[in-house]
């Protein structure tokens, strides 16, 4: 397990990778529907394909990390697992050949990315106490952590229906460990249509008579409505249409 450490230096590579980026990924229209710019707590919204999370992180007007697979922190082989199975197999549907050369080719270079982003490792066992505790000393710095909760096993969509309730489970415990109640913002962005909106945020005790299932409902509407295409992408939510039927390996 890799140890997150948070560091306000430079990224040399990331710097130069997010130049790169600019290239490809254009300026959106960015609308903040609070007064002031968020200084911590969660930030829960759709992963939108791959370059998601780069264009919020190459475009939003303040600094954020990102509770990510922690596989893409840890050795080339897991890196390369990680992206060829999971990123472009499962999430986006490509098949094993071009799978393979784009992981093969990524693999060498994405740690040093995620490190840039500053990827916070998440995990499915008890190692999840990590990433609360790197959470809450992230927000201790002063910055919002984004996490993407929805449910992409079968690919990324383009609006939040299945959600997973880790956000919670985070929301929780970095709320008890701060001994501050950790505000929750609801967003959404899109590359191609070129816009970010980050929602006002709410708080886990507005909800205390809720069940989780309703909680996770509330954060799923909360995320759709800020999208002005909800009704168009709902009758067609495959971002990345299946296009192979994979063999099993």
């Amino acid at each position: 397990m890799k140890k997150y450490i948070y560091k306000k230096q430079k990224q040399p590579f990331y710097g130069a990778f997010k130049g790169l980026l600019k290239l490809f990924l254009h300026k959106p229209k960015f609308i903040n529907q609070n007064e002031n710019l968020p200084e911590d707590g969660l930030m829960v919204g759709l992963h939108m394909g791959k370059f998601g999370p780069f264009y919020m992180s190459q475009y939003m007007p303040f600094k954020f990390a990102i509770i990510g697979a922690h596989q893409m922190l840890e050795s080339y082989k897991e890196r390369f697992l990680y992206l060829k199975n999971v990123l472009y197999m499962e999430k986006q549907h490509k098949g094993k050949f071009a799978s393979t050369l784009k992981a093969t080719f990524e693999a060498c270079f994405s740690r040093l990315i995620y490190k840039g982003m500053h990827i916070i490792p998440s995990y499915q066992d008890m190692r999840l106490l990590h990433t609360v505790h790197n959470a809450s000393k992230t927000m201790d710095n002063g910055l919002p952590v984004m996490i993407f909760p929805e449910n992409s096993d079968n690919g990324y969509q383009k609006t939040l229906q299945e959600c997973h309730d880790g956000f919670i489970t985070i929301a929780k415990f970095v709320g008890k460990n701060r001994q501050k109640e950790t505000p929750i913002y609801p967003f959404y962005t899109h590359v191609k249509r070129k816009i970010i909106v980050i929602g006002k945020p709410f708080y886990l005790s507005e909800l205390k008579e809720k069940s989780k299932e309703e909680i996770i409902a509330y954060t799923r509407d909360r995320v759709n409505e800020l999208n002005p295409w909800y009704e168009e992408d709902k009758k067609d939510n495959q971002l990345f249409p299946i296009k192979h039927k994979r063999k099993a390996d």
